[in-house]
């Protein structure tokens, strides 16, 4: 057991490694064990001298990119040819450097093929360094920019080269025009963005379409709302039109007075109440508004509002229902016209058709009547009395109320 005390801990994940009963590794165990301890300090060794060799690598390659951009300067010197392609083939990780040399303290050929290298590598880092230089004082530079951009550039630089195209009146040394070229990649960039500009033009036409679907959903909604607007205002027209009609043809309730009706009627006198139909066609018609009264006492009628014997022009009977025409000043006497239902015996006989009786002979009247003037100038002699029988010779007087 003191024998494995300093051995180092095993990993646990291969079967042959785990440990007998008694503690002891298997035999695939020790093997497999002892050969990692062969093999662990190989694999750290080999992770330890692989990283400088890694940097030296980075820093080797570093300073080729170095070497090669200081060459696109000088066309004496012996890379200077193929400097350019040398530095494609080393890709992205020389366009930190030749983003650099776009820089106008630079010599002008020096950008001129930084840009022309930025071109054919492709690489989207350099399109905001290649814009800038589309400002570029020499104009060989600005015409390599632009054919640089026509590779890596986007959307922003189609402002700059239709800048260039309308303003740009420099040329290159060889003779090429920096508008024309300028012209030229804008129009191959408008081309390849072909797609981008039918997107757009979709989402455009998509957008037309909601908004019309969103007017037809509207104008739907207010054509509704406005047709029951109108049935509503048919509807309230109608009821207004039909209003007059309704009221005409209720039947209208004929005005009462407030004296109350005797519940109980005396038997001798129930014969008189047979109502029976008016018989002369000269009996007034009653008003809508007419004050009716009871009899609640037989008695004279008389042409004035007294009580002399050659004033009686008719009679009444208790049980009778009269039109309250006017009274005297004092309310004692009354002038009144038989009603609808009265007794065969009641009547009143002058052209007019009313007269007077006394107060004591109706029912209380509360209502407001007309005063009339009565102050008698003569009392009509031609007139016979029918006096009905069994008739008092005398009204009752009452005591007028304060």
């Amino acid at each position: 057991m003191d024998e494995h005390k300093d051995q180092p801990e095993q990993p646990t994940n291969t079967p042959a490694d785990e440990p007998t009963e008694n503690g002891q590794l298997t035999l695939p165990g020790q093997i497999i064990q002892s050969i990692s301890r062969v093999t662990r300090p190989m694999t750290v060794q080999t992770e330890r001298e692989r990283r400088p060799a890694a940097q030296a690598s980075t820093a080797a390659l570093r300073e080729r990119i170095t070497t090669l951009i200081a060459t696109l300067g000088d066309p004496n010197h012996p890379l200077h040819q193929r400097a350019v392609e040398d530095l494609i083939t080393i890709g992205p990780a020389s366009v930190p450097q030749l983003c650099d040399m776009l820089n106008p303290q630079r010599p002008w050929l020096t950008a001129y093929r930084a840009a022309e290298a930025l071109g054919r590598i492709g690489d989207g880092r350099a399109a905001g360094p290649l814009l800038d230089t589309l400002r570029h004082p020499n104009s060989n530079v600005r015409w390599s920019a632009v054919r640089a951009l026509a590779s890596v550039g986007d959307a922003r630089a189609l402002l700059e080269l239709r800048r260039l195209a309308r303003n740009d009146t420099g040329k290159t040394s060889w003779g090429e025009s920096v508008s024309g070229a300028a012209q030229s990649v804008l129009d191959q960039m408008q081309d390849r963005n072909i797609l981008l500009r039918g997107a757009d033009l979709v989402k455009t036409a998509v957008a037309c379409v909601f908004m019309l679907v969103a007017l037809i959903l509207a104008w739907t909604f207010v054509t509704a709302l406005r047709e029951e607007f109108r049935q509503i205002s048919q509807i309230t027209q109608a009821h207004e039109d039909l209003a007059p009609i309704v009221r005409t043809a209720l039947p209208t309730p004929i005005p009462r007075a407030t004296a109350v009706r005797p519940a109980v009627v005396p038997q001798a006198t129930s014969s008189l109440l047979t109502p029976t139909p008016a018989s002369n066609p000269d009996s007034p018609a009653i008003a809508p508004d007419a004050i009716i009264a009871t009899v609640i006492a037989s008695g004279n009628v008389r042409a004035l509002p007294t009580r002399a014997q050659n004033n009686v022009i008719g009679s009444v009977n208790e049980g009778d229902e009269v039109l309250i025409i006017a009274s005297t000043a004092d309310r004692q006497w009354y002038r009144i016209a038989l009603g609808e239902r009265h007794a065969s015996t009641s009547q009143i006989n002058n052209q007019t058709q009313s007269g007077w009786v006394a107060r004591s002979l109706l029912s209380p009247i509360t209502a407001q009547v007309a005063i009339e003037d009565t102050a008698p100038t003569s009392i009509p002699t031609t007139i016979t009395p029918a006096e009905p029988t069994a008739l008092p010779a005398e009204e009752p007087t009452l005591t007028p109320s304060p």
